[in-house]
């Protein structure tokens, strides 16, 4: 996603000004592609089943038919859904034998939906609670790479910018 908005767009100016740092938070403002870019992610989280399929990958590597059976569908139903998924970056895919197993990806923005996920179901993830009770390293996390230190960095960037303020 692109970063801080283009010079035409940062020249704006907002009618009244309550002291609360409106106008450096424009200048910082993402771009209007990076909101239209974060639109298509929500979208993809729009679809029930897509969710469904998501939540499972989340927690476990499945392969189409075994997502099928869990999700009451077709495989190429699934096998459409499973697109959407890879193309937008939350899943990746691997093949075993005859069999592609599907699971979340390792990146930053599929982890923060793999907790979004949990969230809104209340849940803590399954994975994440073993991990902990055996006392496992974080990396071991199947889709999360050391969650600890993406909250402590979300924490940080999020300090800084308020203090910038």
């Amino acid at each position: 996603m692109e970063g801080i908005m283009e010079q035409t767009e940062r020249q704006r100016t907002i009618p009244h000004d309550h002291g609360q740092g409106t106008m450096k938070l424009l200048e910082v403002m993402p771009s209007k592609k990076a909101f239209a870019e974060a639109a298509d992610i929500f979208a993809q989280l729009s679809d029930a089943t897509r969710l469904k399929i998501l939540w499972i990958l989340c927690h476990s590597e499945e392969c189409v038919n075994d997502i099928a059976a869990a999700v009451d569908m077709s495989a190429p139903a699934v096998s459409h859904h499973l697109r959407n998924l890879k193309q937008c970056g939350f899943i990746r895919s691997r093949r075993e034998g005859k069999e592609v197993l599907y699971r979340l990806e390792d990146t930053a923005v599929a982890c923060l939906v793999h907790r979004m996920v949990d969230g809104v179901f209340q849940m803590k993830c399954p994975r994440m609670a073993h991990m902990e009770e055996w006392d496992c390293p974080k990396e071991n996390v199947l889709g999360c790479v050391n969650l600890q230190e993406m909250d402590r960095n979300a924490t940080n960037n999020c300090q800084n910018k308020q203090n910038k303020y």
